[in-house]
């Protein structure tokens, strides 16, 4: 790696304008959402296409060959967009396109464009767009204001299940069955169950269940009569 000896001077660009290369046989009309295909070329925004702002002027590449044409186009900015499912109280919350003129709050495999920042009207908002941006750090405090949370993450790393309890067991009462009290755990929970300390006694889990709420039911193989068995305990509930 070679560092500067001299002044380099480089080109800059101003503003919230960009240039995209223009997909063939295809027009993008003024207002236009655009999306960029899988080949990195702009066209009439499809749901899941990479968003790349809004068409500034109309561009008509219906002619052309692939990047014969760039339409120009506003890559950050606050637009007023009719919006299906908006509601008074989504300021802040994800606005998502499905084709270069349907906006929605659904996320689907639609296209993530912005945020609300305004509510207008019934169905109306002003919406605060960007187009791909490097990934910001999250911080302690991001996370502490909510700005992160379950109902907010992408389908595709939102878990199924979720911890809602932890614990051990000490075995007592010198059986086979022992019911613990977990308070708050559901009957529709689901338990996974090991054995930290194995009993005197040779035995494995049998079962482990919330079998009413609040209640933990295992069960072992034969009676740990020793009562030294350690059983580790994790429950798990489906993510709403």
């Amino acid at each position: 790696m070679t560092t500067l000896a001299v002044d380099k001077p480089r080109d800059y660009e101003l503003g919230d304008h960009n240039d995209l290369p223009v997909i063939t046989g295809d027009i993008l009309y003024e207002g236009a959402a655009v999306g960029l295909n899988n080949s990195g070329y702009a066209r009439p925004l499809q749901a899941g296409d990479v968003f790349g702002g809004f068409a500034l002027r109309q561009c008509d590449n219906a002619a052309g060959t692939d990047g014969a044409k760039n339409v120009r186009v506003v890559a950050r900015g606050t637009i007023i967009l009719n919006i299906t499912g908006l509601t008074i109280d989504d300021v802040g919350k994800p606005v998502y396109a499905s084709d270069d003129d349907t906006f929605t709050m659904t996320a689907g495999s639609n296209t993530q464009i912005g945020a609300v920042r305004r509510y207008i009207a019934n169905g109306k908002a002003a919406v605060e767009f960007w187009t791909a941006r490097a990934p910001s750090t999250v911080t302690n405090s991001d996370i502490a204001n909510d700005t992160i949370s379950l109902e907010k993450l992408d389908s595709g790393i939102k878990p199924s299940h979720i911890v809602v309890f932890a614990g051990e067991v000490t075995w007592s009462g010198g059986g086979a069955t022992l019911n613990h009290t977990v308070t708050g755990a559901l009957d529709t929970d689901i338990v996974v169950a090991t054995i930290g300390s194995p009993p005197t006694q040779a035995a494995y889990i049998k079962k482990a269940t919330i079998s009413t709420a609040n209640t933990l039911a295992l069960e072992l193989s034969a009676a740990n009569t020793g009562n030294d068995a350690v059983i580790a305990y994790t429950v798990l509930r489906a993510a709403s």
